[in-house]
């Protein structure tokens, strides 16, 4: 009895050591500090956006990311898909609008332990949400105006109107985030997605469909561009 109990000690003793180790590793794993970054994505600015995006690691699997990105419009409203038209300086168009997109990317090269953000390839997929207010003008009329000493006048203005955009949608992308320096990243990206859009417009149709650049454009687009950012531990 005796010589059977002495060897299922040593038995015993492996189990729970591997058993020990095993939650040792997994600490260690679910231990792993959160790295943050922060990126701004400039090609949004000739459509007077201004994005950036904040990147989180899972603290459980450094290669996997979390991503929220915020967007600001405000200013002349950009119309790369529309060709030249020397009217269109008095159509005199503006934007304000705001964004939120969100995206869960998986890096598919190990995170390596110097570096203070995972880099190399990864996939991704989002979703992201955006408001448009758009102003412009569209051809010119006569107004009565009052002039000095209360005399009425008329002057040749432009005709103002308004038009409001909601849009919304999901996509999936590639990329490639590599260093610059020791805290400068830049990450490249493409992809394919597939949104839709509310517009509420005083024409019968929306002025801002012209292309997948566009304010009001829908259905299937291709994202793709860069964005350049810091690491911030």
């Amino acid at each position: 009895m005796s010589a059977r109990n002495s060897g299922n000690g040593p038995l015993l003793g492996r189990y729970v050591g591997c058993l020990g180790l095993g939650l040792l590793g997994w600490q260690a794993s679910a231990q792993v500090p959160r790295s943050w970054s922060l990126k701004a994505t400039p090609q949004h600015l000739v459509l007077s956006g201004f994005w950036l995006e904040a990147e989180c690691t899972r603290t459980a699997h450094p290669s996997q990311t979390f991503t929220l990105g915020p967007q600001l419009y405000w200013g002349p409203a950009g119309r790369p898909d529309v060709g030249p038209d020397p009217n269109r300086p008095d159509f005199d168009e503006a934007v304000r609008g705001a964004g939120l997109q969100a995206q869960h990317r998986f890096y598919l090269a190990k995170k390596v332990s110097s570096s203070a953000y995972p880099t190399g390839f990864y996939l991704g997929y989002g979703v992201q949400a955006q408001f448009f207010r758009l102003n412009f003008a569209r051809g010119r009329e006569w107004r009565e105006e009052t002039g000095p000493g209360g005399l009425p006048y008329l002057v040749y203005v432009p005709i103002r109107y308004h038009e409001t955009v909601v849009r919304y949608g999901a996509a999936a992308q590639v990329g490639y985030q590599l260093p610059l320096a020791r805290r400068v990243l830049l990450d490249l990206y493409a992809g394919v997605g597939l949104r839709k859009s509310h517009y509420w417009s005083q024409f019968d149709e929306s002025q801002y469909q012209s292309g997948p650049s566009d304010y009001a454009h829908e259905g299937v687009y291709f994202p793709a561009g860069f964005k350049v950012g810091v690491a911030l531990r």
